[in-house]
This record gives C-alpha cells, structure tokens and sequence, in this order.
C-alpha cells in the first residue's frame, strides 16, 4: 500500500526532539521492516510504540506482533520500544516521528494512561489510525480505532472467584500491584474488588507496587510478613511478582501453596511451572497471542469498514499442579 501524502504542516507540531529522533535510533530494530522502505510501495508501513523488554508477557506479546506484522504478510513493520518500560517521553518521541514520517497505522502500547491526548490528536489530523494494543489511555475513544487486549478486569475477577471459592470464610491477604498509574493496574483491582465485595472474611492487610519484578515482589513480602504472619493469601497482579512472593514465604520458614497460596495473572511458562511445583496455588492467563487480531483491526480500519471499539482476547485459567503441567506439555505458555 502507497502512503497517502498528507498536507499536515507537521513541523510545526512535532517538537525538535522527536525531529532528531531517527527511527534507527528509537528502535531496538526494526522487525521485518525494511529501512528506507525498499518494496515499501507494496507494503502498509505500521510504526509500532512499544514498551520494550519488560518481562515474560511483554516479550511474548512483543514478538507475537512482530510475527504477524511481517513482509510476507504485506507489511513494513517499524518497531520503536521505550528507553525504558517507564519512560513515556521516549514514547511520546517516538509516536511523533511516526506521524512526521506519514506511517500508514500506529501501533500503541503505553507505558502511562495520561498525557497521550496530545499525540493522538496529532495522529487523527494527519488522516493515520491509531490501535491500542493491551494498555488503555485517559483520551477519548474517538481519537483511536479500537483497543486490542484481554480484559483485564474479568481476568482478576476469576483470580478473585478462586479466592472466595479457596477460602469460603475470608482471608487475611496483601496485593502486590504493577506500575503505578497504568490502566491495567487500576483494571486488575477492579475486577479482585469486585469479585471479593461484600463476602465475610476479607481483609486487606495492604497493597504495594512491586513494578512487575520479581526481587521486589520477594522484598515487598519480605517485610509483610515481618508484621503480618497470619497471611493467608496474595493476589499478584502478574507472575513474576507472584514467583518472588513465593521465595519470600519460603524464605520465612512457611509453605507457598500450604501456609499462604499465592494466585497470578499472565500464564508464563515459569509461573506454570511453579503452579505444577505447588509454589503457586492459582494462575490466570492473560493471553498474549493476539498478533493476527491486530493484523485483522489494522486492515478493517484501512479499509474503512467497522471496527469494535474494544476488542477482547480471550484466555484461560489453572488452579491445579495438573492443570499447570498439561498446560506446559500443550505448549500455553511463554
């Protein structure tokens, strides 16, 4: 596909930092693009602002859209990841470059909800589609085609029906929460809130950001425990804080699965593998796999046709050392 030459007068829009911003240099490489664009007038050039290595579902979510973005498929993928999973300048940088560069569809994954409205408005005046991918944004919806992720608000509220299913007459429990600030953190509460609300037994002894990792999720439970050893239950917000909350309650002397259950949202591999080990008592999969739904929503919204406004990918959950091993051996995780 030809790209459409927009009148814009985008110099006067884009700032100089994301002028001197090369896409060679915003870009850890590009993936299956090709420079310059080579056979790119037969090709729909997407601009991908992505996180960056973040974790296990980040890099599986990554690479499945490079999978299904490449040259056989019709497209000139250009992939820009943060300078780091925090830094929304670099994104902000990075989305503006795209635009100036007249790229066919934007590809947005943000690192923060707010202070995208400015990009986006740039993006719908220079005619080229924006497509959220997993993260939401505070804008409104008419500045992008459609939002492509999981629901991140089902997803906790089946981590949160285990819960009150495991432990029919309440728990002492702590939340391990990811960045502060992003939509799927605030998504993931909702949807535990909702699931617990209103049952007996419940108590939140506190909630802390453990930034996706798994050294502070060891750390933050460390200390929990110090002053709360009648825990019960953690509900980690993704794997790997939940995998460092399991080394933490081992590292107190107690059994992870026996003494405190620990349930998790992604489905990573390693979480599997520690569900089948019994570290883990609960893991919901939060799907990653939803390349060929973009490539789906990239070409309806060139097409011009109708596109769903939210776009949900569907998933699965695993509540057993059994479960957790078949899943492995049929290949469901990452």
């Amino acid at each position: 596909m030809s790209n459409k030459k927009r009148m814009l007068g985008l110099i006067g829009f884009v700032g100089a930092g994301a002028l001197a911003l090369g896409l060679s240099g915003c870009a850890g490489g590009d993936a299956g693009g090709s420079g310059d664009g080579g056979s790119g007038d037969e090709l729909t050039t997407v601009g991908f602002v992505a996180v960056g290595p973040e974790g296990g579902w980040r890099n599986a979510n990554e690479q499945a859209i490079k999978d299904a973005f490449t040259e056989e498929a019709g497209f000139d993928l250009k992939y820009a990841p943060a300078a780091s999973p925090t830094d929304q300048k670099s994104q902000i940088d990075a989305f503006a470059t795209f635009v100036n560069d007249e790229v066919d569809v934007i590809l947005l994954t943000a690192t923060e909800a707010s202070g995208w409205e400015d990009s986006l408005e740039l993006a719908q005046e220079a005619e080229i589609p924006v497509i959220l991918l997993d993260r939401g944004v505070e804008a409104s919806d008419d500045l992008y085609v459609t939002r492509i992720a999981p629901d991140n608000v089902n997803v906790a509220g089946m981590v949160g029906e285990w819960a009150v299913e495991t432990f029919p007459e309440g728990a002492n429990y702590f939340t391990l929460e990811g960045v502060p600030g992003l939509s799927v953190v605030n998504e993931r509460n909702e949807g535990f809130d909702a699931a617990i609300e209103g049952k007996d037994g419940w108590n939140k002894i506190g909630a802390q950001t453990a930034n996706w990792t798994a050294d502070e999720g060891k750390s933050v439970i460390e200390t929990v425990l110090k002053e709360n050893p009648d825990l019960q239950f953690i509900f980690a917000q993704n794997d790997e804080m939940g995998i460092g909350a399991a080394a933490a309650v081992s590292a107190a002397g107690l059994v992870p699965g026996t003494d405190v259950k620990i349930a998790t949202i992604d489905g990573t591999t390693p979480a599997l593998e520690a569900l089948a080990a019994g570290e883990l008592s609960f893991v919901a999969q939060y799907n990653p796999f939803f390349g060929d739904l973009a490539v789906q929503a990239v070409n309806d919204a060139l097409a011009g046709d109708d596109v769903e406004k939210t776009i949900i990918v569907e998933g699965e959950t695993f509540n057993s050392p059994e479960a957790a091993q078949a899943a492995i051996e049929e290949g469901k995780g990452f």
